[in-house]
């Protein structure tokens, strides 16, 4: 019966385990002027984006300097520790820089 029990509740924590999706990245937390702020986070090689109550996934895309994703309508950028988010309600966010982690 133990063997029993030991093997379930073994069972029962690598579903947990199994349940994490690693491919999703650490969240970032950006503040721009105008006291605005956004976070992000990498998923894949997309990145999902959280500003103004929504969350948009937006797809690596062609830049000359730094980082660039969009959806289409909705562009982030980011170059030497800044970063714009245009497009999206609220905005532009922009000039800002990443805040520590844990907000949000």
């Amino acid at each position: 019966m133990r063997k029993l029990m030991l093997g379930a509740a073994l069972l029962a924590l690598a579903a947990c385990q199994s349940a994490h999706d690693l491919s999703l990245g650490e969240r970032l937390n950006w503040r721009c002027a105008g006291d605005k702020e956004f976070s992000l986070r990498t998923v894949g090689d997309a990145i999902e984006v959280y500003a103004a109550g929504q969350t948009n996934r937006l797809e690596p895309t062609a830049s000359e300097s730094g980082r660039a994703y969009s959806n289409g309508q909705i562009t982030y950028t980011e170059a030497r520790g800044r970063a714009t988010l245009t497009g999206i309600q609220g905005g532009p966010y922009e000039q800002c820089r990443r805040r520590g982690s844990g907000w949000l």
